[in-house]
Formats: structure tokens, C-alpha cells, sequence
């Protein structure tokens, strides 16, 4: 499971708005803030605003806030949101691991580890993540 640049600019960015509930924040605000390029991060809201972690306001006080409270924001989601290719990844590691002489034994074990750092994903909220807990 990588981290990639769409889930740590969307984990910044969601912290931002977190930390500044019941507001709308324009996305270029985030942007300068955390010092993220302005259209990677527009990209990644429109994501996270298609999955309905937040939500837009339009207008010149319209802007970005979380649509769900951080403490119902699990990494796991985030991960599943912006990176859609996981759903069938088992599959496609399957495949490629029986191609291998040993395949066969390492590709129970992958599958394990990959279903328990989901697990452990899900148990890890936005909110835990700025409590610093």
C-alpha cells in the first residue's frame, strides 16, 4: 500500500479544514497554506467532493468544508477514494504472483498483510490524526 501525493495533499488539506470548522475555505487558501500546487490539490477535492468528504459552497464566500465530522473520516475511506484501483488489486497480485516458481506461497501472506492494514486504516480518523493520538 503506497501513500501517494493524492493522499498526503488531501490529508493536509483536510486537516486545514478541520481545523476551521463551520467555514467555507477557498481552495486556493489551503493551497498557500501547505504549500500544495493549486490544480493537484483542485484535483484531489473534486475527488474527495464526488466521495462527499466535503462539500462545496459557490459564490464570493463560497469555498470548501468537510460534509461528514472528522472523526468519521478514516484513512481506510481515504485510501479507498483515491485509490479506486484497490478494489481489484488481489486479483492482479494473485495473477502476477503465480507467475513465480514460489509465487503461490508469498501470495497468502500479501493478501493477509494487505487486509489487516485496511484494518488497522479503519481505526484511524482525521480526528485522531490531529489530536496527534
Amino acid at each position: 500500500m503506497i501513500i501517494n501525493l493524492s493522499i498526503e495533499y488531501a490529508l493536509l488539506g483536510l486537516i486545514y479544514l478541520a481545523k476551521h470548522p463551520k467555514k467555507s475555505i477557498k481552495i486556493s487558501e489551503i493551497a498557500k497554506a501547505e504549500n500544495i500546487p493549486l490544480p493537484f490539490l483542485q484535483k484531489v477535492f473534486q475527488i474527495l467532493s464526488k466521495a462527499k468528504i466535503v462539500k462545496t459552497t459557490f459564490g464570493p464566500k463560497g469555498g470548501y468544508e468537510l460534509a461528514i465530522p472528522a472523526e468519521k473520516i478514516t484513512l481506510n475511506k481515504l485510501f479507498l477514494v483515491l485509490r479506486p484501483v484497490i478494489k481489484n488489486r488481489y486479483t492482479c497480485f494473485k495473477q502476477e504472483l503465480l507467475k513465480h516458481k514460489d509465487g503461490k506461497l508469498l501470495t497468502s501472506f500479501m493478501i493477509s498483510l494487505h487486509k489487516e492494514m485496511s484494518k488497522y486504516l479503519e481505526n484511524i480518523t482525521l480526528k485522531q490524526i490531529i489530536d496527534n493520538k
